[in-house]
């Protein structure tokens, strides 16, 4: 049996700014490699975008910058018609762009489709894309689907959601994988060092931390309503949020202002690297009032530094989250996220180590790939299957 697949994966950015694929990518592209696949990634990235990125042996063909909403990349097309035979496996990372009908056109029944997120049922909320979206969904994405050998799911919630999305998804034929991140391998006092060094006005202060970005579906809105309840009671809060500069984080932070939060938010833009885990380990835990989020790769790498999270139950791992006590869930409204806001905060020194022990477990055993990734060996079998 042939022991040395290539693989390539494509996916639109790898510029961290636009989130958890883009994180997760280089994590689980190390784990296949050790368990004997080869592995490329395609981008649409321009070359600077990804510059900073550490490749760690995993090669990386940049074809950008794309075009348009949709990221049309000529670049990426005619690199693909003339590369394509030297794969044996490809896996399209996000539907709604130009990766999944590049594949449909040149791969033909080759190639499997993460969704990401995708078909969120967060997206009947918005008129206006969902009637965009059902649109694309009849002119070309639920053939780039159908056509797909599976769609591969991240999250058994993910799977479960797909049943009452806003489009019909019967036919589609899918498989669980599981994802997340491999422990990070990091020196803590450096990285701890080098947060306090950027922001020595959080020193000795307790924080909370959002990490990620700025949009309507990550319920930023819901998350500081919630704090202003929690100030009320006289409890004291902190929370960092840390994001890419965008229109709607200055309507965030122009609520902050209107609304007396200027001493308890405070703002970074996207961190990355020893920052980013930096940040981590000084916060108390993380926080993520999100309307939907099909997995939640910030989360899961709060749980790894030991870091209880807040979120509501329209995250795709909040399962895992109750399961192992790792930390607190609620709606996604204001007045119920203040509760375990509240809760948190009031916890004592012994309820918090506990808690702490508990989210390490709850990530070692959930969502450390090195443990419990099933993609390498789903691949192996379905490749072998045809």
């Amino acid at each position: 049996m042939k022991n040395n697949l290539k693989i390539l994966r494509i996916i639109q950015t790898l510029n961290p700014e636009y989130g958890g694929p883009a994180n997760a990518i280089i994590d689980s592209s190390i784990v296949l490699q050790e368990k004997g696949y080869k592995v490329d990634i395609l981008t649409y990235d321009s070359q600077d975008k990804i510059k900073n990125i550490n490749k760690k042996k995993i090669r990386i063909i940049n074809k950008g910058p794309s075009l348009g909403g949709y990221n049309l990349s000529i670049k990426a097309f005619f690199w693909l018609l003339k590369n394509k035979k030297k794969y044996d496996i490809f896996i399209i990372h996000g539907i709604w762009h130009f990766s999944s009908l590049l594949a449909r056109i040149l791969l033909r029944n080759k190639y499997y489709i993460f969704l990401h997120g995708g078909l969120d049922t967060y997206f009947k909320s918005e008129p206006i894309k969902l009637i965009k979206k059902k649109i694309y969904w009849i002119l070309a994405e639920k053939k780039n689907l159908l056509l797909s050998k599976k769609v591969l799911l991240t999250t058994y919630f993910e799977q479960k959601q797909l049943n009452n999305t806003y489009v019909n998804t019967k036919n589609i034929p899918k498989k669980y994988v599981g994802y997340g991140i491999l422990k990070p391998k990091i020196n803590k006092i450096h990285c701890k060092e080098k947060f306090y060094k950027k922001f020595p006005f959080l020193k000795n202060k307790k924080y909370l931390l959002f990490l990620g970005r700025f949009h309507p579906k990550k319920g930023c809105f819901t998350l500081l309503k919630a704090i202003k309840l929690i100030i009320d009671k006289k409890i004291d809060i902190k929370v960092l949020m840390v994001g890419p500069e965008s229109i709607y984080k200055k309507k965030i932070q122009i609520f902050c202002k209107e609304n007396g939060l200027k001493k308890n938010i405070f703002w970074s833009n996207t961190m990355t690297g020893e920052l980013k885990w930096g940040s981590i380990l000084n916060s108390e835990g993380m926080v993520l009032s999100s309307h939907g989020e099909n997995f939640g790769i910030s989360l899961v790498e709060a749980l790894s530094c030991a870091k209880p999270v807040l979120t509501t139950y329209k995250v795709g791992i909040y399962k895992d989250i109750l399961k192992y006590k790792a930390g607190f869930i609620s709606k996604d409204k204001p007045n119920d996220f203040a509760k375990i806001l509240e809760k948190f905060k009031l916890l004592k020194k012994n309820d918090l180590k506990k808690l702490s022990y508990n989210s390490y477990n709850c990530f070692d055993k959930n969502f450390n790939i090195k443990k419990n990734y099933y993609l390498a060996k789903f691949l192996k079998k379905d490749f072998y299957l045809k």
